[in-house]
């Protein structure tokens, strides 16, 4: 029994067909796409003059002794699914230990930066804390020093020069609480210079 031409369903089974012949079609020109391919990176391993040679090589041996190459292949043919699988899997447990290996290292890299960021910013903040009281006593200090009388300056020079000779060297080392009218920058200047010597 046939459908008329203009029965929807007839339609919908030539559209059917039309796709499913393209779909064959398109999976035919990707496997000979491929089969292309893989002979050219053949090609490009063994020539394919040494390619028949090896056929011929074959065949003719096969030729003479057909029980003893049925015995070869058959040995090649029944061991090379395990080669192939075994090959496979060692292939994967490579990559599985690597990318676990990679992942692991990630991850652990990424937990320290979580506790080394904030112990450098602490650090840091303690740095800066112990740099501004450092010269903030130092600024209080020599403003106290400053205003001491001169009784008091030479007590002090004399309290911290104890073991002084009174020679130029010495003289230079307190020149940071002798003088009244000092530079700052001059005063940090000096410091480095009595702290190098």
């Amino acid at each position: 029994m046939s459908q008329p031409a203009g029965n929807p369903n007839n339609a919908d089974h030539e559209t059917a067909n039309a796709t499913s012949h393209t779909i064959a079609s398109k999976a035919v020109a990707r496997a000979h796409g491929m089969l292309v391919y893989s002979q050219r990176q053949v090609d490009r391993v063994v020539s394919p003059s040494t390619r028949q040679r090896a056929m011929d090589s074959t065949t003719d041996y096969a030729a003479k002794r057909p029980l003893l190459s049925l015995f070869i292949a058959i040995q090649i043919l029944s061991a090379l699914v395990p080669a192939l699988l075994f090959t496979t899997f060692i292939t994967n447990t490579l990559l599985v230990a690597l990318l676990s290996a990679l992942a692991f290292t990630l991850f652990w890299t990424l937990v320290a930066l979580f506790v080394l960021i904030p112990t450098l910013l602490i650090t840091c903040g303690f740095a800066i804390l112990l740099w501004v009281w450092a010269v903030g006593s130092y600024i209080f200090f020599r403003a106290i020093y400053s205003r001491l009388p001169p009784s008091l300056q030479e007590r002090f020079q004399s309290f911290l020069n104890f073991n002084s000779s009174g020679d130029d060297e010495n003289e230079k080392k307190r020149v940071i609480f002798h003088h009244k009218d000092y530079d700052l920058d001059e005063a940090v200047a000096a410091e480095v210079a009595e702290a190098r010597a």
